[in-house]
């Protein structure tokens, strides 16, 4: 009887402990959220990427409003690879125009998401989107994330 209880306990605790770790790891991840606007339509995700070691740190978000003729830009880390975000950026802008029409998170350190960020491209006018995404504290690694002639 005793055996039994002692097995009954060991089970219960090893699935605790299993759902815990499950649970952790799940809420870790900043998940894909429209902060744009109810008339954006999610476009394409485009991945932030450690340029030393090819891991997938983040992604760029990309979303259209034919409402407003304007695309919007969001940068949001990803912890399946990567942790203790202390900075990340995001920048938008046409790919015909030099420089870029707007940009979220310079000197901000953010640690979630950057963005949103817009700019007026309606029908198919080519943009230009790019991320810095900086993790792991004291031992700052960078991921840098870029794309171009998005929606063209």
């Amino acid at each position: 009887m005793h055996a039994k209880r002692i097995a009954s306990i060991l089970a219960v605790a090893s699935m605790l402990v299993g759902s815990l770790i499950g649970t952790a790891t799940e809420a870790a991840a900043y998940p894909q959220v429209n902060v744009c606007g109810s008339s954006y339509g999610s476009l394409k995700q485009y991945p932030i990427v450690d340029p030393e070691n090819g891991y997938r740190v983040g992604w760029i978000d990309t979303y259209y409003s034919s409402a407003t003729g304007k695309n919007c830009a969001i940068a949001r880390g990803d912890d399946s690879r990567a942790s203790g975000f202390t900075h990340i950026d995001v920048m938008i802008g046409l790919t015909s125009q030099v420089g870029w029409a707007q940009e979220d998170g310079a000197f901000q350190n953010y640690t979630k998401y950057a963005g949103p960020v817009y700019v007026y491209a309606p029908g198919n006018t080519c943009i230009d989107v790019a991320s810095n995404l900086f993790y792991d504290g004291y031992l700052e690694k960078q991921g840098l994330g870029t794309a171009t002639q998005v929606r063209c």
